[in-house]
Formats: C-alpha cells, structure tokens, sequence
C-alpha cells in the first residue's frame, strides 16, 4: 500500500502558503490559524542516567528516559489543562518551560509562571516556591 502526500496551497492575499502540513505524527497542522507561536523546546535534565522531558506533544507530563536504552520508565502528569469549549484550544495551551533538579526533586516552571516540584522517588507533585 502506497501512502500519497497531498500539499494543498491557496493564496491568502499575499505569497502562496500551505494550507497544510503533514507533522509527521500523523497530525495535519495548519500554520495560518495558529493563535499562538509554537513553545520553545525546554532543556532536558539527566541525572543518574535518567533523562527527564516535557515532550509539547505531552503538555504538563514529564517524561523519564533511560539515558542508555532510549526506553520511557514512566511519565508524571505535572498539571491538568481545563479546557473552555467556547475557546479555542491554541489559545488554552500552557506549556512547560524549564526544569531543573533540586536534589532528589525536578523543579517545573510553566508558561503562567507557576512553579511546581516533582518528587522523584514517590513522583508527588506539590506547588514548589517561588
């Protein structure tokens, strides 16, 4: 079975864009009717040949990697994004942007400025200071 790749381009007053992009993923992307820039990629942590993440595709999750193997051990949901359906979801988007370990804690920053730690022994959130 051959899979086709169809790139449809329409002119919006202007230069010729695409209409829509193909992520790779599976997903359909439409880079027009983005109400929000993409979230800068958050460094990773590595200790104890663990690898901690916030992937954008897993918002509010991290995401333990064995350092070695590339294998995920396990992932933490870090904070819920409560959704308005009279709002679009772009717009309702809050993404990690720093993580940082504090001895036996991940220290997670989001984009509202709301700090949380992340036990990594018991895998407890709690809202960490400022």
């Amino acid at each position: 079975m051959k899979t086709i790749l169809v790139l449809i381009l329409v002119a919006v007053s202007g230069p010729v864009l695409p209409a829509a992009i193909s992520s790779g993923a599976g997903a359909v992307v439409f880079p027009h009717l983005l109400k929000r820039a993409a979230p800068k990629p958050v460094a990773p942590v590595v200790s104890n040949g663990v690898e901690y993440t916030a992937p954008v595709d897993a918002m509010g999750f991290v995401v333990a990697t064995d350092s070695a193997t590339r294998k995920e051990l396990w992932r933490a949901q870090i904070y819920k994004i409560v959704r308005d359906p009279n709002l679009e979801g772009d717009v309702q988007d809050v993404f990690i942007t720093t993580l940082e370990l504090d001895r036996t804690r991940l220290l997670i920053t989001d984009e509202r400025g709301r700090r949380f730690a992340l036990d990594l022994k018991t895998r407890d959130v709690s809202p960490a200071s400022k």
